[in-house]
């Protein structure tokens, strides 16, 4: 019989995998880090969302099914108060010294409300925040995410940027409960094939390719970036990988054909599954963020890690990211002239593999160790 744990009992609650997207990413993997100091618990999602909320395909990445984790609960349905009340009288037998709420859309304002009202007096609650302001904004959305953030003992952001955010919000008396923290890398896609056979794969033939990945929402910017291409003196390939939400494939499509850039650009229009990540990036030389707002990039830790560099927007927490010609190049945002002049640069003047080799050195500065060293010390303090 195994004995019981002598850890500190904590649970986090968030989606992970078979979710997709990188914020299951992040939850696994600080699960998994923070197992080393204490008892983690999972709760996730039997429902993640309202259809009407995720304009995409599936929310599942069923490559991901492995990777389950063992000790994660499915319970909460979005559309089921029921699944909120029971999990939290659970969370409340269970004495837990602390709860870790993974914070990224105001749909689940209403049903964290109602788990935090189980919990004990001394639990305390950490959110864990990938985004303060909403992609799509509203004042009432605004209004429930403020209402969830007061509920917090400590807020973690990931971008000096985020943490001003929430001080305007809440007031200055919200700024001793703030942490900013690095976002830490994003291992997806498992070990990366060679460019050249990455390339063979794709079916790519050109010398230079840049990358545009993951969902193609107005606020990434994906036209800027088709605009920039007319024009572009140096022959490089514009890949774009990623689903197109809200149904503007079309749109998309018909910009493509009235720049005049067919030749010049690939869309793979649709869900790139975990299995299939490696293969995007190896084929790659750059990757391209020409965002029009983010609190910090899934994507640019993805390139990263495949030790890619990044021509970003100077939006967001980006800038703390990215340093200008040293891991990549910074541009101003609604800037189709300067993205066209960033590429141009990165493939003609710029010391690609000196870029790569920075962020190879740079790695051990965004592990998840580090990551959870801190937040395992606002759990215990």
């Amino acid at each position: 019989m195994t004995p019981p744990s002598t850890k500190p009992r904590i649970a986090i609650i968030g989606p992970v995998y078979p979710y997709r997207a990188g914020i299951s990413h992040c939850t696994v993997r600080l699960a998994e880090e923070l197992a080393r100091d204490f008892d983690v618990q999972i709760v996730s999602f039997a429902r993640q969302y309202p259809k009407r909320f995720y304009p995409g395909g599936s929310d599942i990445d069923p490559t991901l099914e492995s990777r389950r984790p063992g000790q994660a609960r499915f319970t909460l349905d979005i559309l089921n108060p029921l699944s909120w009340i029971a999990e939290g009288r659970r969370l409340q037998r269970e004495k837990l010294e602390a709860v870790i709420f993974v914070w990224w859309i105001w749909v689940w304002a209403l049903p964290y409300r109602v788990l935090l009202g189980f919990l004990r007096g001394r639990t305390k609650v950490v959110f864990q925040c990938h985004n303060i302001a909403d992609k799509e904004p509203a004042r009432w959305k605004t209004a429930l995410t403020n209402g969830a953030l007061r509920t917090a003992n400590a807020i973690v952001v990931h971008a000096r940027t985020e943490a001003d955010e929430v001080v305007r919000r809440l007031g200055e008396s919200a700024r001793a409960r703030v942490t900013s923290l690095f976002l830490p890398l994003h291992e997806l896609g498992g070990e990366a094939p060679s460019r050249a056979e990455a390339r063979t794969t794709l079916g790519i033939t050109h010398d230079n390719v840049a990358l545009c990945f993951g969902h193609v929402r107005p606020f990434k910017g994906l036209d800027i970036a088709l605009s920039a291409w007319k024009g572009m003196k140096t022959p490089v390939l514009l890949l774009v990988a990623g689903e197109v939400w809200w149904d503007d494939r079309a749109t998309y499509e018909r910009l493509i054909d009235e720049l005049e850039i067919r030749e010049r650009v690939r869309c793979d229009f649709r869900f790139i599954p975990d299995s299939e990540v490696a293969t995007y990036f190896a084929a790659s030389d750059v990757v391209l963020t020409p965002y029009r707002h983010e609190a910090q990039s899934g994507v640019a830790m993805t390139a990263f890690h495949f030790l890619r560099p990044v021509i970003a927007t100077a939006v967001g927490g980006l800038p703390e990211l990215i340093r200008d010609g040293e891991n990549g190049l910074l541009i101003p945002p609604e800037d189709p002239n300067a993205l066209r002049e960033a590429v141009e640069q990165f493939f003609s003047r710029s010391d690609r593999r000196a870029m790569s080799d920075r962020i190879s050195s740079e790695l051990g500065e965004y592990s998840w160790r580090r990551y959870a060293d801190t937040i395992g010390s606002l759990l215990s303090g």
